[in-house]
């Protein structure tokens, strides 16, 4: 049993490094056909404790309280519990190892227990909460309609099975310390999983080796599949955000820590701010905005890679609850699949332009059929000009966001090019522009009339820049 558990744990688990390194380069490849991001690396002693107090605090997952803390103890979980498959591979030369030093020590094995249990319990928790809220009862209300169903269920099945095999590998660790007679077998070493231990293991010792060997291999088995999985489809946010929500929280906007709203970002060419004063002076082939996945930038491609598919923004979009096409999850969730399919060297998606319509925006039938506005299979864009004038700039989507995506500001940077490049916009806006360009307001006003709202009022409106003499 032992050769056989080697041999499989180190075979598998070259090829699971390989797969994964071949996939990191993959994702930072894609990242890299972005723009500049300037301004992202600004303060990094502050970015970094914005990114420890999100991360470990959880801040931004709590806004759903529950949700939040089983999410907690199967994220710390999972950082924990890692050098458990890292104590496997010595399992499986020596059954008895435990780390040095600490192995043994009280604090250490109660906090491996606790998590071992309360990540099983976040876990089912979570997994319950996914079928109570399925779109295949509550439709387009569910915020996870429209998210990939397979790989939540991968992710899920997967840490309640990593969290199970903790609790078993230490019941057979309990029951072989004390057929052996070994000093630290009592209860209070394995306060849990003693009771694990109890029941289904056999007495012998050789027998309790081979079944430490067993779930050594079958927690390294797991953990080198689900590195198999998650190389093979790199657009799997719901696993990948482990990695990439980090780096994407650290270089979120606002290097204070807020989230990216108030005040919009500048508009940029070519990674470089520049205003409307600039325009006349830039080359005639310089883009503004964003017509191209490429002219996204980097930041905003890592944005793409770390969706998690959770559904938070969906479900607070003023938008998407008044049945309007626009869902900022699948905004973003398409926007990754583009990004990386015409990475891959995809014909099809190469000849898509980024902004199309489909003429369905205003169709009843659309308000089920997603599909005719992201990544459409018969049409010739990625993503339905109705979803971006569909956007109120709220911001609701960014506040809920647990991993800090950015999506009003990748919906203005496409609107900008709509509007500066291609003249393209929702025709209810040819008064606004037409007052804005003539009279310098969207009301269309006579710049001698924009005091009149003020006669009758029983106090004096001062005007800034006039002569307080004149009546200023």
């Amino acid at each position: 049993m032992q050769i056989v558990a080697i041999v499989i744990s180190l075979a598998l688990t070259a090829v699971a490094v390989v797969a994964v390194i071949r996939a990191v380069r993959k994702m930072t490849g894609v990242m890299r056909l972005g723009q500049p991001a300037p301004g992202r690396t600004d303060e990094p002693l502050r970015r970094t404790v914005t990114m420890v107090k999100e991360t470990f605090g959880h801040t931004r997952m709590l806004q759903l309280t529950w949700v939040g803390i089983m999410h907690w103890f199967v994220y710390v979980a999972f950082i924990v519990l890692s050098t458990a498959v890292a104590t496997a591979y010595v399992q499986l030369f020596d059954p008895s190892f435990v780390l040095p030093i600490i192995g043994h020590w009280y604090p250490v094995e109660w906090t491996l227990e606790l998590l071992g249990l309360l990540s099983t319990i976040g876990i089912i928790f979570l997994i319950i909460y996914r079928q109570k809220h399925h779109p295949r009862s509550l439709g387009r209300d569910s915020r996870f309609f429209g998210s990939s169903m397979w790989q939540a269920y991968f992710v899920e099945a997967f840490a309640l099975l990593e969290g199970g095999a903790i609790l078993f590998i230490r019941g057979a660790e309990y029951k072989l310390i004390a057929v052996e007679g070994g000093e630290h077998g009592g209860r209070g070493h394995f306060p849990i999983s003693s009771y694990v231990g109890d029941a289904p293991f056999p007495d012998g010792a050789d027998s309790l080796k081979n079944v430490i060997y067993g779930i050594a291999l079958f927690k390294i088995v797991l953990a080198m599949i689900w590195l198999l999985v998650i190389s093979r489809y790199v657009t799997m946010g719901i696993a990948w955000h482990r990695f990439t929500a980090w780096p994407n929280i650290w270089f979120k906007r606002e290097s204070s820590g807020r989230t990216a709203l108030g005040a919009v970002k500048p508009l940029t060419s070519d990674g470089k701010a520049v205003t409307l004063d600039d325009l006349d002076d830039l080359d005639e082939d310089s883009r503004l905005g964003v017509g191209a996945i490429e002219d996204f930038s980097w930041k905003g491609i890592l944005d793409f890679s770390t969706c998690t598919e959770c559904g938070r923004c969906q479900s607070q979009c003023p938008a998407w609850n008044t049945e309007k096409p626009l869902s900022p999850k699948l905004l973003i969730t398409a926007l990754r699949d583009h990004a990386y399919a015409k990475a891959a060297g995809d014909e099809a998606a190469r000849e898509r332009v980024l902004v199309g319509s489909s003429g369905k925006g205003t169709d009843p039938a659309g308000v089920d059929n997603v599909d005719w506005f992201y990544n459409p299979t018969d049409a010739a864009f990625v993503i339905d000009e109705d979803v971006l004038w569909n956007c109120t700039s709220c911001g609701a989507c960014v506040q809920q966001c647990p991993v800090d995506i950015e999506h009003v500001d990748h919906i203005i940077d496409m609107r900008r090019h709509a509007v500066l490049v291609e003249s393209n916009f929702p025709s209810q806006l040819n008064g606004l522009f037409k007052g804005l360009e003539n009279k310098g307001n969207p009301w269309n006003m006579s710049s001698t009339a924009r005091h009149d709202w003020t006669k009758g009022l029983d106090f004096e409106v001062k005007v800034v820049g006039a002569d307080p003499e004149h009546g200023g």
